[in-house]
């Protein structure tokens, strides 16, 4: 063996090993840092409705200071997804039904479930 292929197995190979690995766990690491967001924000203190899922069509922001409020037309009983920044109670008055949601709850398609029936909202618990 030639002293030119001695120096690359000494010196490159090693290198060229180590530069590969690295450029496996750079990207891994930088994606753990870094969750992705499955949902959009909110405001603190709010709930977010959507008409649709995927948190697309109508959109309503409910403040929990403003206390209990109807749904507005577009999304009375077709609530398609939110996003809760506030404890909050959704409710359906015929036959009464509540659903209690926590600050930090989503969902990205609720129509099928109690999204398809919610009639208003009011903060705290039910």
């Amino acid at each position: 063996m030639g002293p030119i292929r001695r120096v690359l197995r000494r010196h490159v190979r090693p290198l060229v090993a180590a530069l590969s690995l690295t450029a496996l766990l750079v990207p891994a690491s930088q994606a753990a840092a870094a969750p992705a967001q499955d949902h959009p924000g909110c405001p603190n203190g709010s709930v977010c409705f959507w008409s649709g899922t995927d948190y697309h069509g109508t959109s309503w922001e409910w403040a929990a200071n403003s206390g209990y409020r109807d749904m507005p037309p577009a999304l009375h009983d077709n609530v398609g997804s939110f996003v809760a920044s506030t404890d909050a109670c959704f409710i359906n008055w015929s036959p009464k039904e509540t659903r209690q949601v926590r600050n930090g709850d989503w969902r990205r398609a609720y129509g099928s479930d109690f999204g398809g029936r919610i009639d208003g909202v009011n903060g705290g618990t039910c």
